[in-house]
């Protein structure tokens, strides 16, 4: 089975993104599940900000492919800038922003069906790392699994 898929999309303010699922590789550990990794990638310029309807494609193309795969989803959030509000209380850092971002885009939709593991890895020579793992309640043995094969990059 095929697991490699791009999803070009516009949003209404004109920006183009493409979602693109990639077998992930982990590195000869078998876990009896394929790891996929899913990156949202904006092709356009600069953007201020997505609207609420964007965020919400983004997962609504994640739940057709989790729905179409059973797989390990693997999202690394990227450490690129990030415009946000001067309002904003609580300063985090873009990757941590991302990460929480991502959760709770997961968690709004309320999807019964699924596990999202959201991973921190402490690294104080380049920064802290954040990934989410995503997959069907099912695999919920599968995610612990990568979950403690990760935390052994805790430094």
């Amino acid at each position: 089975m095929n697991l490699e898929k791009e999803i070009p999309f516009r949003t209404e303010e004109g920006y183009e993104y493409l979602v693109r699922f990639a077998e992930f590789s982990s590195n000869g550990i078998n876990y009896e599940i394929p790891i996929v990794d899913v990156s949202i990638i904006l092709m356009s310029c600069d953007i201020e900000n997505n609207s609420m309807k964007t965020l919400n494609k983004f997962t609504d193309i994640i739940d057709d492919y989790l729905q179409c795969h059973n797989v390990v989803l693997y999202y690394y959030c990227d450490t690129a800038p990030i415009k946000m509000r001067a309002t904003r209380n609580e300063k985090l850092l873009p990757q941590e922003f991302r990460s929480k971002l991502f959760s709770s885009m997961f968690n709004q939709k309320k999807f019964g069906e699924y596990i999202l593991k959201e991973i921190r890895i402490t690294d104080t020579e380049r920064g802290d790392h954040f990934i989410s793992l995503i997959s069907n309640l099912n695999n919920a043995d599968k995610i612990q699994l990568i979950e403690s094969d990760l935390q052994n990059f805790n430094k």
